[in-house]
């Protein structure tokens, strides 16, 4: 999740549109989290599964504020 914050800190200071290459570059990395966290597997501990939930919510969210400033 270190990763996730370095990239919300990129988006609290991005400015510009959704065509901009910094945009898709953010994008796709947090795209690329997303897919990374989705391979792990839980092996039915719920402490990791929980884990992998919240960091999942965190990322969306900070996704959805990428796109809320690249209008």
């Amino acid at each position: 999740m270190g990763e996730a914050g370095q990239l919300e800190e990129e988006v609290d200071e991005f400015v510009g549109k959704k065509t901009d290459k910094s945009y898709r570059l953010l994008e796709e990395m947090l795209t690329k989290l997303l897919l990374e966290l989705d391979s792990i597997e839980t092996g039915g501990q719920d402490a990791v599964r929980q884990a992998r939930k919240e960091s999942v919510h965190r990322i969306q969210a900070i996704l959805e504020k990428l796109e809320r400033k690249g209008l």
